[in-house]
């Protein structure tokens, strides 16, 4: 829970009101606690599948909170902030700025979709570059070093090859 409203609601309204790097420091924090939560709960022998399946669903809600105020900041804000090499572009439109947000909203909750639905098939799931520990990095460092913009692109680009990677894998025979 702590990770959730860290990692979630405290880094997505630091997003849209302090500097970014603030933001990061919460959203590592927040991931820290996450992290943490699991060892703990297996150390005390407190796990139960109940609780896999609460962290798995807070999880995605960070995601969500998390993109979604990066994806806003970038749509609607954008002006107040400088990106590497982009900078105020006019190339980069609202529009561009919310396509972009999404792609990485879409890639953040399909990853894991796929590889639950593989899951539940009895198949194995392979791990990938764009899993939540990549995004969880790039998000991080996207925060610290001010470049939001670049940060909803890699994290768009490394999410969806990893749930078309994932896909992949998952839709081939495995030979019995």
């Amino acid at each position: 829970m702590a990770g959730f409203l860290i990692g979630g609601v405290v880094t997505s309204v630091s997003i849209l009101t302090l500097p970014l790097w603030v933001a990061g420091l919460l959203f590592a924090f927040g991931d820290l606690m996450d992290c943490l939560d699991g060892d703990v709960a297996r150390r005390q022998g407190t796990d139960s599948r109940e609780g896999a399946i609460v962290d798995a669903v807070l999880d995605r809600y960070t995601d969500f909170l998390a993109f979604g105020a990066l994806t806003y900041l970038v749509a609607v804000i954008l002006d107040e902030y400088s990106d590497f090499l982009i900078g105020a572009s006019a190339y980069l439109t609202e529009n561009t700025a919310l396509l972009l947000g999404l792609a990485a909203l879409m890639g953040t909750m399909l990853t894991p979709y796929v590889r639950a639905k593989t899951e539940a098939e009895g198949k194995r799931s392979v791990p990938s570059i764009g899993d939540r520990g990549w995004r969880n990095r790039i998000l991080v460092f996207g925060l610290l070093l001010n470049q939001p913009i670049w940060t909803l692109g890699l994290v768009a680009i490394a999410a969806n090859i990893s749930a078309v990677h994932r896909t992949i894998i998952a839709l081939r025979k495995v030979a019995q």
